[in-house]
């Protein structure tokens, strides 16, 4: 009976030492694929280790949606990324958020790349690639803002339009700021030269979904 303990002792030991020598394997296989930009091997390797073997470190993970990225494939990227966030790693959860960042700044999702970017660095501080990323969108958010604004300035509202911002004006006055927004935003469909308050409309969009 003592013997047939060991046995199954040495043969669960020699099955550990068997999926260690795969998972390095698929480690260094997926490492030298990213390395040499064969993404799609290296994809391969890291879905071995999750999928398979059941690897689910934050090191994997991460190269496994920066893979997805470096394919375009934003999709399988992000998830992986959203995986990584909930890292108790810092330095982890920091890189995951940066990425996500640029990706919703490539999608023109400026104000969720700002929030991502802000949490990168509330996750590591240090991360000098996430700050850079952050006082870049911030001026060219502010610069975007500044540019509409122009050209809301060089549009002449027509008298109905006034109309329309006296009427709104007396809504906000009695913090009716709901109303407010639905008459300009309906103005704004019939016509088009009440873009010249889209500041106005814009704040009291910002103002009603604050009360949501």
């Amino acid at each position: 009976m003592k013997s047939i303990f060991i046995f199954l002792v040495l043969s669960v030991f020699a099955n550990d030492i068997n999926k260690i020598a795969k998972v390095n394997k698929a480690k260094r296989a997926a490492e030298t694929a990213f390395a040499n930009g064969d993404y799609q091997t290296a994809i391969a390797s890291f879905r071995l280790l999750t999928d398979t073997l059941g690897v689910q470190e934050d090191p994997v993970l991460l190269n496994l949606a920066n893979a997805y990225f470096k394919q375009n494939d934003t999709t399988n990227a992000v998830q992986y990324y959203s995986s990584v966030l909930k890292s108790d790693n810092p330095q982890m959860r920091s890189l995951a958020y940066q990425q996500m960042g640029i990706i919703n700044q490539q999608k023109n999702k400026l104000e969720e790349a700002l929030s991502d970017f802000k949490a990168s660095l509330k996750s590591n501080p240090q991360n000098e690639d996430a700050r850079y990323n952050y006082e870049l969108l911030k001026k060219i958010m502010a610069e975007q803002e500044q540019q509409d604004k122009n050209k809301d300035e060089d549009i002449e509202p027509s008298e109905y339009a006034k109309q329309l911002k006296a009427q709104a004006d007396k809504l906000v006055a009695q913090n009716l700021f709901e109303g407010a927004l639905s008459i300009m935003q309906k103005g704004l469909q019939e016509d088009k030269t009440v873009a010249a308050y889209n500041g106005f409309i814009t704040k009291l969009n910002d103002v009603v979904e604050s009360k949501e």
